[in-house]
C-alpha cells in the first residue's frame, strides 16, 4: 500500500445495467454478488474476444445465465478485468479523468445490482477497486494491438478487432487491487447516494451518471483506509 498523502480517489460505474444490457447483475442475501460486464459490439469481434459463455460465474456455470437472450451471442466487454487488473476507456470525459490518476491513487468500481428474480429497481454497490500502478495513453499504430502494450492485452479494448481512438488504460497493483467478495451498499432504491455515504465520501446526488465521481480531497485519506478494510 502506498503513502496516504496527496492521493486521489475516483469512483466509476461499471457492469451491465438497464441502459446497456437490459438487466443488472445479481446480489444474494449474504451480499455476495456476480460481476457481469456490459455486452460488446458484435461488429468488433476478434479471435481474442470473450463471450459470456467463456467466463465462469463465481458461484457455478458461466455468465451467460445472467444475460437477456438477445445478448447471449454477443461478446462481453469484460472491463475492468480482475486477473491482470486493467480498465480502459476511450470516451473523452472518462479518459480525461483516468489521465488524472497517478501512482498509488485509487480507482473504485461500483455497479447496479439486484436480487435474482427481481425485475425492477436495483441499488448501487461498491464491488472492487484498483490501487494504481500505471496509466497508459494508447496511440494508434499500423499493427493492432501494438506489442508495446502487451502487458495490457487482457483488457477488453485490446481484444477487439479494431482499435478505439483516444483509449486510456489503467493498471492496478496486483497485491492491493481486488474484486470484493461482498458488495457494499452505497445507494437507495432510486440510486441516490445514501446520506451517510454522502457525508463520508463527499459525493452527492444520483449515481446513475456514467461519468466518474471524485472523492473530496479532504476525505481521501480516511476513505482509502476504509476501502482497504472492505
Amino acid at each position: 500500500m502506498g503513502k496516504l498523502s496527496s492521493r486521489k480517489i475516483l469512483f466509476l460505474r461499471i457492469g451491465i445495467d438497464l441502459g446497456c444490457g437490459g438487466t443488472l447483475g445479481p446480489i444474494y442475501p449474504d451480499r455476495t454478488f456476480e460481476y457481469v460486464p456490459i455486452p460488446d459490439d458484435p461488429q468488433n469481434v476478434s479471435p481474442k474476444s470473450l463471450f459470456y459463455a467463456d467466463i465462469k460465474s463465481t458461484y457455478g456455470g458461466t455468465l451467460d445465465q445472467f444475460i437477456p437472450k438477445r445478448f447471449r451471442n454477443h461478446p462481453a466487454h469484460y472491463d475492468p478485468e480482475f486477473e491482470t487488473y486493467t480498465y480502459g476507456d476511450p470516451t473523452k470525459n472518462k479518459s480525461r479523468q483516468l489521465l488524472h490518476l497517478k501512482l498509488d491513487d485509487i480507482l473504485v468500481f461500483y455497479a447496479g445490482l439486484r436480487p435474482p428474480g427481481q425485475n425492477h429497481g436495483g441499488r448501487i454497490y461498491i464491488i472492487g477497486y484498483f490501487e494504481i500502478k500505471s496509466v497508459e495513453e494508447v496511440y494508434l499504430t499500423i499493427h493492432w494491438p501494438p506489442t508495446k502494450f502487451k502487458h495490457l492485452f487482457a483488457n477488453a479494448h485490446f481484444r477487439r478487432a479494431e482499435p478505439d481512438e483516444g483509449l486510456v488504460v489503467v493498471q492496478g497493483k496486483h497485491e492491493t487491487s481486488r474484486l470484493l467478495i461482498k458488495a457494499f451498499l452505497i445507494s437507495d432504491d432510486d440510486q441516490y447516494i445514501l446520506p451517510k455515504m454522502e457525508e463520508f465520501l463527499g459525493i452527492h446526488g444520483s449515481l446513475k451518471r456514467s461519468i466518474g465521481r471524485w472523492v473530496s480531497e479532504e476525505k481521501a485519506n480516511r476513505v482509502i483506509e476504509w476501502l482497504f478494510k472492505l
